[in-house]
């Protein structure tokens, strides 16, 4: 199969598209507006249908919570109209899209949050990628909605890898702080894509959750980041998000899922299983990075 993977620079991008190499599969990797603007109609289309890809996979976004409130109108035209944009090119070209979203589509008031709750956005990166999930269901027949949490993973730009950036700072002898009011499902890129793999060779269309099981705060993932790596845990502070951050946050975007398992099969292990795991592929190419 031929698949285009938007934002192929990136901690999650990179990931799918090398997963979909190592099967075998044709990709074509979009790293950046100097190679297609996604937020102009006319070239993503031309481009598209150019291609004439069996699957897209848009991971491509504005990500972080805080740029995106102090930018909103530029958060929607790069999360929700180029999502758009993929989205018609996706079904003029009859092309099966993954869009991938996010637990901030939630208010974060509950947690363990299933496929069917209510949606209710509390900052402008939630809403503009709901936005983006009701331009995909209107648009593309053939799609597949991800719902997912905070990644890690060894992909991507170093610069922009929270997990590598961490790691410096802490073999630097600094302590982070982390909130302990914020908790949410953290996920191991190497899983999700794997998952997305699997998923997009199916025609089992429509919104799933898909992350490592269980929850945890900000806090408790960079404990267990630090003393895996063997630091030490005195190196990681909790505090209140809202001291730290400067967009409104989620006190439990925790998900849950009712369908990804009772469909194919299998469910995402625990995320302190995943961590153990990250640290061993971590480890073993520390040199590299």
């Amino acid at each position: 199969m031929k698949i285009i993977v938007t934002g192929a620079s990136g901690l999650l991008g990179e990931e799918i598209a090398d997963r979909f190499e190592e099967k075998g599969h044709e990709v074509i990797r979009l790293k950046g507006r100097g190679q297609l603007d996604l937020r102009e109609v006319e070239p993503v289309m031309s481009f598209v249908e150019k291609c004439n890809p069996d699957v897209i996979v848009h991971t491509a976004a504005i990500k972080d919570v805080d740029e995106a409130e102090r930018h909103p109108q530029e958060t929607f035209v790069t999360n929700t109209v180029a999502t758009r944009n993929v989205a018609l090119a996706a079904e003029k070209t009859e092309a099966k899209m993954v869009y991938i979203s996010t637990d901030a589509v939630f208010d974060g008031e509950k947690g363990m949050y299933h496929e069917y709750d209510e949606t209710g956005p509390i900052n402008v990166y939630g809403f503009s990628k709901l936005a983006g999930e009701r331009e995909v269901r209107a648009l593309c027949k053939r799609h597949f909605i991800v719902r997912t949490g905070l990644l890690f993973g060894l992909k991507g730009k170093p610069d922009n890898n929270m997990v590598l950036k961490l790691m410096k700072r802490w073999q630097n002898g600094e302590v982070v702080e982390a909130g302990i009011d914020q908790r949410c499902s953290n996920t191991y890129t190497l899983d999700l894509a794997e998952a997305i793999v699997t998923m997009a060779l199916t025609d089992y269309y429509g919104t799933y959750h898909v992350c490592n099981e269980g929850r945890a705060s900000r806090y408790e993932f960079y404990t267990a980041l630090c003393t895996g790596a063997g630091f030490s845990e005195e190196q990681v502070k909790g505090v209140k998000a809202s001291t730290i951050k400067f967009a409104r946050r989620h006190k439990n975007s925790s998900m849950t899922s009712l369908l990804f398992e009772r469909t194919f099969g299998y469910a995402l292990e625990n995320w302190e299983d995943a961590v153990e795991r990250f640290m061993v592929e971590y480890k073993s190419k520390k040199e590299e990075l």
